[in-house]
Formats: C-alpha cells, structure tokens, sequence
C-alpha cells in the first residue's frame, strides 16, 4: 500500500494547479484562460511537463489519448499560444511548495536524511547551451568560439539538498560571477540548519564573510596556493587541524563595506588526504572539534559531488538543453518545469528506497540496491498526466504502479568503482548526441 504522505502531495499539486488564485498569480495577462478552452491553465501546465524528447504533435497524442480525449485535441500551434499565457515562475513556485511539503511532512514520516541533525547542502553552477535567436542573444549570453557568431550560453545555479537530492533553488541567467547568485537568489532559501559545501571557486572573503555574519554554516575547499596568507602558512605546515583568524582581503574590501559584512572572520582550516594521496584543505565555519571531527570532512566533502551527479542527470538523462521552444519563456518553462520534475521524482521515491534499504540489510546482499534514476524518471514522466491531472484514476493507483515500475528498476551499487576518462573525437562526440544518445533516450 502507498504511503499516504505521497498521496497528500499528489493531492496538494492536484489542487495547487487548479487553484483560481494559481491560475491568477502566474498567468500573462489579467484576460487570459478567462474562456472555456480545449487548454485551459491546468491542461497546459501539465503539457508543458509531459514527454519534453519528443515533438509537439507527439506530446499531444500521446496526452490527449492519456486522457481519452482525441475527439477534442488541438492544434500544435494552439498549445504554443496557450504556453505564452503561463509565467515560468509557475513551475518555480510548484517546485517551492513541493520542497515545502516535503521538508514539513515527509519529516514527520522519517524520510528527510540528515547528518548529525543538520541538512547538507551544495551550491554550485553548470553552463547550458541556449537555442540562438535574436530574443536568446539579448536575454542570454554569447560564447565566442570558432565560429563568428559564437553560441548562446546560459548560466546555471543550484542550491541542492545532497543527502534527500532535492533541489532547493535553482536559477538561470546570462553567464556572470556565480557568488552573486549566492547572495542575490539561494540566500532567500538559506537556514541555519543547513551546512552548505563549496568548491574552490567560491573560496572568497565575500562568500566567507556573508556565511558568517548570517550564521550559516559552510565547508569551502580552497586551492592550496589561495591569496590568504593563513591558508597558505597552513598548507606548508605539518597540521591538519587549525582555528585561525582572515582578515578581509584588498580586492573584497570595497564590497564588504558596502555590505556591512565583517572585516575579520574565525574559521577553522582542515586537511584531507584524498584516495590518491593529494591533500585538499578546507576552510569551515565548523568550529567545535568534538562535534565535527577532523575524519569526518573528508566524507563530508565528498558529498558535494552529489550536486555533480545532478547535473549529469539533468544534460544526459533529462536532456535539459533539448528545449522545445525557441522562445525565452518557454525555455524558462522547460527549465524549471524539468527542476521541479526531478525534485518530485527524489521525493516520490523516498519510501520505496526505505524498503529497498531494508530488503539489503535482510538478504544481506553483497551491494546495496537502489532506484535507478534513469527508469524512475521514466516512469514519471509516462505517467505525470494521470498523476496531476486524470480525476477518473485516484493518486494511490497510480502511485502503486509507479513503486512496481521504481523497484523493478533498481540497481546494485558498487562502491570503490573508477573507470579512466576517455578522450573522444568531435566525430564520436558527434555520431553520439546525434544517434546513440536519442536511442538511449
């Protein structure tokens, strides 16, 4: 039997996007989806969602037919017109009350993953290439290449729960200085309860400065020939473990005044031995030694890579950069829309990975069996028309098929696995995305 907190969730979502004040926050203009149509806003909505690899009559067969109602599908040029009427901030907020939800009664249930009562968070950036178009080009920004016009590129910024793999915020841009979506966008979804883990490339007395003064934990890898002269006596000594004193550096000074950010930090500075033998050296807000032990930062660093895992799950299995417009709008809708469809997918399948943990433990299998993303976002994409939107099929029917279709997907986890990169050649790279990559899909 289901679990009822999914079925609440489903619920939740099925009146959020019927909901009059939804429809009125997040429609284009005051008039629009004010008559009776073949797409009203909740239609549209869950269309936008609905099988984004395949072509605009094909999403509509197959949605429609979901539905049994052929006699009465549109035109494809009908569903580009009703999409225009929907604000990209709706699939934002869907995914905001669907993160809400999560954090507020799944907690209840036992599903939400902690580390020593806290959350674990990762905050990092990925590139997109964009559909180029006068619209894209003014919007976006243009990556020179060999080519005289260059590309069209978008810059990326994720807020992502590693533990629960739920993303909390997300944002899209032209491509500038990833730290200012950490003040401007993620801060807004910051909580002292939440221990956020960086890369090297946010290692600033800004990024420090404004972590502490809000009282947000943080854990920083920092290159080992950094421009704080602490770290860098650190690094050439024989300690592992160290609280020191930064003081605001000459090129972030202007910035931190600016801000009211403090102009010296105490942060503690930790070495990690990595499997190959390279020492990494962390900057953390982490003080308490008995708490947060010097052992534990190498696994807790580790964790970021999770954020990495997402983004190859968003480009390969989710093929976010295959939009289906050229449009910003609908590009925007396709982003978001596909964020809050992975964050769903982490969510739906938290009790069937309970029980699959405990089958491990039980049988006492060699590797611990798992979900696999690639089939359990599948299986949610094929069935998001009867999950949002069919009334005639109850969200617990369909949420137990969708656990059979999750558990018949799962697959070992092997630890300790490394495989050597191999270096391919624009020809490959080519006959890949064009051929086997769709195959795949």
């Amino acid at each position: 039997m289901t679990n009822n907190v999914n079925i609440l969730l489903i619920n939740f979502l099925r009146a959020f996007i019927t909901s009059n004040m939804v429809i009125d926050s997040f429609r284009a203009k005051v008039t629009d989806f004010t008559r009776e149509r073949k797409l009203p806003f909740w239609i549209t909505t869950v269309l936008i969602l609905t099988s984004w690899k395949k072509s605009i009559h094909n999403r509509l067969n197959l949605f429609f037919t979901t539905l049994d109602l052929v006699a009465g599908m549109p035109e494809a040029s009908a569903f580009c017109q009703a999409r225009k009427k929907i604000k990209p901030e709706l699939f934002i907020a869907l995914k905001d009350e669907t993160v809400k939800f999560f954090y507020e009664t799944y907690e209840k249930e036992g599903y939400v993953k902690r580390w020593k009562g806290r959350l674990l968070c990762a905050i990092d950036g990925s590139v997109f290439n964009i559909p180029d178009t006068k619209e894209t080009r003014k919007k976006y920004s243009i990556q020179i290449n060999q080519f005289k016009d260059g590309t069209v590129q978008a810059l990326s910024s994720f807020y992502y729960d590693v533990l629960n793999e739920v993303c909390i915020n997300a944002v899209i841009n032209d491509k500038k200085s990833e730290k200012s979506f950490i003040f401007n966008d993620h801060v807004k979804k910051f909580t002292t309860e939440a221990i956020i883990i960086y890369d090297r490339l946010y290692a600033d007395y800004s990024v420090i400065s404004f972590h502490v003064k809000g009282g947000y934990d943080f854990v920083i890898r920092c290159s080992l020939t950094s421009s704080f002269k602490e770290v860098s006596d650190f690094v050439k000594s024989d300690c592992f473990d160290k609280i020191v004193t930064l003081k605001v550096t000459e090129r972030q000074k202007k910035f931190v005044e600016e801000n009211g950010l403090p102009e010296f930090v105490i942060v503690r500075l930790v070495k990690v031995i990595l499997s190959n033998g390279t020492i990494e050296v962390l900057i953390t807000s982490l003080l308490d030694g008995k708490t947060y032990k010097l052992e534990d930062f190498q696994w807790l660093y580790h964790k970021r890579w999770c954020i990495e895992t997402y983004f190859s799950r968003l480009k390969n299995l989710l093929e976010i950069e295959r939009f289906s417009t050229k449009t910003v709008i609908g590009i925007e809708q396709d982003f978001h829309g596909l964020v809050f469809l992975s964050t769903l997918e982490s969510i739906l399948i938290k009790e069937d990975e309970e029980k699959m943990g405990k089958v491990n433990i039980e049988k006492k299998r060699k590797y611990e069996y798992k979900i696999n993303k690639s089939v359990s976002y599948t299986a949610l994409a094929d069935h998001i028309v009867e999950l949002l939107l069919n009334p005639d099929v109850p969200p617990s029917e369909v949420l137990a098929k969708l656990s059979r279709l999750f558990k018949n997907g799962s697959s070992p986890q092997r630890p300790g696995r490394q495989f050597m990169r191999k270096e391919s050649t624009s020809t490959q790279k080519l006959n890949y995305h064009k051929y086997e990559k769709r195959v795949c899909a």
